[in-house]
């Protein structure tokens, strides 16, 4: 993306997350916390923030337990891409909206079939029943790839897709260079023996934060919407 984060923007965003889901630190202060985290998703070493590297972690994981939605509007790209530097073969597979520019959904699996495209239309259907009750209802769908064969699977499902090189597909793209440019400057975030459990839970907390920062978000434990948009892409 061609917006950085802003420690500031995002220590603000911690802070009302940690009052949602009643995080209260024992040792440190919620705005130590906070800030130490904001500097973390902008790229610093987990190893030279001001907390100790297993506190901030465990900040961090405890941030992928809340539960949002945002607005669809039918429109999506999908692609996958291999995790590095973890034992074993692991893709981050991920669906972007073209219009609301939110990732709706993700997943991590050890393998890339048709199989996992149906596992994405399922879920896709579950969140544009739970967007509907919030935002704007869903009523056509179509989905934006490059053309691999896993994808033919959506022929095989009746489902709307295209195979599209460029342009709106590269709306994925943005997603995937977007965690990459997070992951390059950091420490290594995934212990080398990580397991899909682990990866997941990095990457649920990383997409709150982006869907915070580019699309309206309904927090639904707490029945607000966080909208703070700070691109116009």
């Amino acid at each position: 993306m061609g917006i950085k984060w802003k420690v500031p923007v995002l220590t603000q965003i911690v802070l009302l997350l940690f009052e949602y889901i009643n995080v209260k630190p024992r040792f440190y202060t919620r705005e130590q916390v906070a800030q130490a985290l904001a500097e973390y998703l902008c790229g610093l070493s987990s190893w030279r923030v001001s907390l100790p590297h297993s506190t901030l972690l465990y900040y961090f994981r405890r941030l992928s337990y809340v539960r949002y939605v945002v607005s669809l509007s039918g429109v999506y790209a999908v692609d996958e891409t291999k995790v590095l530097s973890v034992k074993g073969d692991y893709y981050l597979w991920i669906v972007r909206d073209v219009k609301t520019r939110a990732v709706p959904f993700f997943m991590v699996r050890s393998a890339r079939s048709g199989v996992h495209v149906l596992v994405i239309l399922t879920a896709m259907r579950g969140m544009e029943e739970l967007a509907s009750k919030y935002f704007k209802r869903v009523d056509e769908v179509i989905y934006l790839h490059d053309g691999a064969s896993i994808y033919n699977a959506f022929t095989w499902l009746n489902v709307n897709h295209k195979r599209v090189t460029f342009g709106k597909r590269d709306y994925a793209e943005q997603g995937f260079r977007s965690v990459k440019h997070r992951l390059s400057p950091m420490d290594k975030h995934f212990p080398w023996n990580s397991n899909a459990k682990t990866i997941e839970r990095w990457f649920a907390t990383y997409f709150l934060f982006y869907n915070i920062l580019y699309c309206p978000v309904y927090l639904l434990d707490k029945g607000v919407i966080i909208n703070v948009n700070i691109s116009n892409e």
